[in-house]
């Protein structure tokens, strides 16, 4: 699970970086336990900035930000306040980042992260330095912090996202028995009998979509899903629309509570019918990124309007031939939209 919302981040968040990281000078020191540890972390921090469009300085003192690092034992604490390394079969080290701001050394983050074998971190290293780099602001050539809104104020949003739904297909036909009832031979006296569950499926996938937003309290979001894994097709396939209702209350958070409407476009063999029709809501809470766009957390839920049936496929008991189920979804995106025309 950590290993997929590190590719999340990194293939739809990353990217937008680029674009407003390059009037950033960061100088990384950093010291480690292990003398190897301090060389490979300090080689490869400097490489992931400098990848990323930072500019990354030679002397501390032509900085703007300071990226510092820690490396050691990962040591538990105890409600004594001793403290043991972590025991084997939990990771061995820790890393410890900070991002400060060189004029006053205030510090803008701080976080940890574990690991074991210090060249699994090579798949790690980009998104430790992202993860801190992105809490760096906005700079006027002065030096002062400069917080616009035009990140939040466009004509048109670019949509990407990496998304995790989860499909409930519950139990409603009127045909099995006891309503959960699989058969072989006559419904009132059958040879024999299984009882099914619900189907419940996990569905990664991606989103694009196109958001417009004509009004400062008004947008809309057509938008295309693309889901993974069923395993009578591997890809589903939705188009959608959002209506979303942008609160800007909070200078660097955007707070969008929405309405959505989903259409199948290509949907699993398994299904001898499904549901046309699919509504629900969600709310989407959007960071700034940059004066082009915005980090957002996306979470929903949604509702089929009609049965999905999908097919028996149950060789010993035959009947009913198609069972019908409530479609019921709901899912999680995280992702990145690019902002295009100040309103």
């Amino acid at each position: 699970m950590k290993r997929a919302i590190i590719l999340f981040f990194l293939v739809f968040l990353g990217v937008s970086f680029a674009a407003f990281a390059q009037s950033r000078s960061i100088f990384i020191e950093g010291t480690a336990a292990i003398p190897a540890h301090q060389a490979f972390f300090m080689e490869n921090f400097r490489m992931e900035g400098a990848a990323s469009g930072y500019n990354i300085v030679e002397r501390r003192g032509s900085a703007g930000y300071i990226f510092r690092f820690e490396a050691g034992p990962n040591l538990i604490e105890f409600e004594d306040g001793s403290r043991e390394q972590a025991p084997p079969g939990e990771d061995q080290h820790l890393i410890q980042i900070r991002i400060v701001r060189n004029t006053d050394n205030v510090e803008l983050v701080s976080f940890g992260f574990t690991f074991n074998d210090i060249n699994d971190m090579y798949e790690y290293n980009q998104y430790l330095f992202l993860r801190a780099a992105v809490n760096i602001p906005d700079e006027g050539e002065d030096g002062v912090q400069v917080w616009d809104d035009s990140w939040r104020n466009k004509w048109l949003y670019l949509r990407t996202s990496a998304n995790y739904n989860i499909e409930f297909l519950l139990l409603n036909d009127a045909n099995l028995i006891d309503g959960k009832g699989v058969y072989d031979g006559d419904f009132y006296e059958p040879d024999r009998t299984s009882a099914i569950d619900n189907r419940i499926t996990a569905l990664p996938g991606a989103k694009v979509g196109l958001e417009v937003q004509f009004l400062d309290f008004l947008s809309l979001e057509p938008n295309v899903l693309v889901l993974f894994g069923d395993k009578d097709q591997f890809i589903t396939m939705f188009a959608g629309a959002e209506l979303k209702v942008p609160l800007k209350m909070v200078g660097n958070v955007v707070l969008s509570p929405y309405g959505a409407f989903s259409y199948p476009l290509m949907v699993s063999q398994a299904f001898s019918e499904f549901p046309p029709f699919t509504v629900g809501a969600g709310l989407q809470v959007a960071f700034r990124g940059g004066s082009m766009g915005a980090f957002f957390v996306d979470l929903n839920g949604m509702y089929s309007l009609s049965n999905a049936t999908l097919f028996n496929d149950r060789n010993l008991f035959p009947y009913p031939e198609e069972i019908d189920h409530q479609r019921l979804v709901i899912g999680i995106g995280l992702g990145y939209k690019f902002g295009f025309l100040d309103r």
